[in-house]
């Protein structure tokens, strides 16, 4: 029986080495998780990718820098990747264009949305349904292809949605806007309501303050683009939105149909639940510049948004880093500039340039509210 000795030997020795290289795969990510990624890189690479095309009138060069960075990141804001599709589209290279609505696709964009566009970036909200806009053609050729694309992208978006936090927010959002417009069944007079309301609007941001102290950051990458597809694949415990918004008239003994303002899905283009109460407090750029940098930093808070949270106020806002949209060219941009580096913005000449583009190709290229917070 000795002759046996050695082979069994050589066996517990191989299955000792297997399970070694086993563990070793284990422990060694494949690849890297989207908080392992620096944002403020992708938004200056963003930014390089605007200066190329905008400034520089290097399409290509453009085109590349945007490929580069969406190749680079697993999450991408999806603004990003529509404002590189429509480029792409205008400079005639439908192989980019192909990648990058891709990549709208893989971070939760809906096909459907594009027809929400506004043509021109216009300040004023229109959209002329009438004028053939670039994508449409686009989009007519490759449809088949894109909808099974989007069918095997849709729930990899999903996996990485916080539903819980989701709902929280969504919650928070909607008592909200309940409280934001006088209603007497609820008891108060316009005086005390407004009060109420505005320790609601305390509230949100005290949420939203203790959940950073945990460090958990709220944006787009754990939130996703809010859609009635999105609500339906997360199996929210409301339903959509305005299921949630029903119940909460029930709860308030408030009659069926009452209008509240509430974001819905077709309000992608300009701003989501929980930029609309960022915005209806004026406390909240302080409050975000204890935690800002590492917001950005980890993808969760677009540097747009947190900059136009600066100019609000109880009278509304004031614009000096000229975030929206103008005809209006300012010659002295050094000042402008300088801030707008250190918020990690586009220089104004971008901004200004990219706003001429889109009206000179019925593109919109600017997004948030007023077409100047994303």
């Amino acid at each position: 029986m000795n002759h046996l000795q050695p082979t069994l030997a050589f066996k517990n020795a191989v299955g000792l080495v297997c399970l070694l290289l086993a563990l070793l795969c284990i422990q060694t990510p494949t690849f890297a998780k989207p908080a392992d990624k620096d944002y403020t890189e992708y938004h200056k690479s963003i930014i390089n990718a605007e200066y190329a095309i905008f400034i520089q009138n290097d399409s290509i060069g453009g085109l590349k820098i945007y490929k580069q960075v969406f190749d680079n990141y697993d999450f991408a804001f999806v603004d990003d990747c529509l404002v590189a599709f429509q480029l792409a589209l205008v400079f005639k290279k439908e192989d980019y264009a192909m990648a990058f609505i891709k990549k709208a696709l893989d971070n939760g964009f809906e096909l459907k949305l594009l027809d929400e566009l506004s043509v021109g970036c216009a300040c004023t909200h229109y959209s002329d349904r009438s004028c053939v806009r670039i994508h449409e053609a686009f989009i007519s050729k490759n449809r088949k292809y894109l909808e099974v694309y989007a069918k095997e992208a849709y729930p990899k978006y999903i996996q990485r949605i916080d539903k819980d936090l989701l709902a929280a927010l969504i919650k928070h959002h909607v008592k909200e806007q309940l409280y934001k417009n006088y209603h007497a069944q609820l008891g108060f007079s316009m005086d005390d309501q407004w009060k109420e309301y505005l320790k609601v609007t305390d509230d949100n941001l005290a949420y939203m303050d203790s959940l950073a102290n945990k460090k958990i950051f709220v944006g787009e990458q754990n939130l996703g683009i809010y859609t009635n597809k999105q609500a339906e694949y997360l199996k929210m415990p409301f339903g959509t939105i305005e299921n949630c918004l029903a119940l909460a008239l029930k709860n308030y003994r408030l009659p069926p149909g009452t209008f509240v303002p509430i974001i819905t899905e077709g309000d992608y283009y300009e701003f989501g639940p929980v930029y609309n109460m960022q915005f209806h407090n004026p406390k909240t750029y302080n409050h975000l510049s204890v935690y800002k940098d590492e917001a950005i930093k980890k993808g969760y808070l677009h540097p747009r948004e947190y900059a136009s949270l600066k100019f609000n106020d109880r009278k509304g806002p004031h614009d000096d880093l000229f975030l929206q949209p103008t005809k209006a060219k300012i010659i002295d941009t050094k000042e402008i500039n300088e801030r707008r580096k250190q918020l990690l913005l586009p220089g104004y000449e971008i901004d200004y340039n990219k706003h001429a583009f889109a009206h000179a190709h019925n593109l919109q290229l600017c997004f948030g509210m007023f077409n100047g917070t994303r």
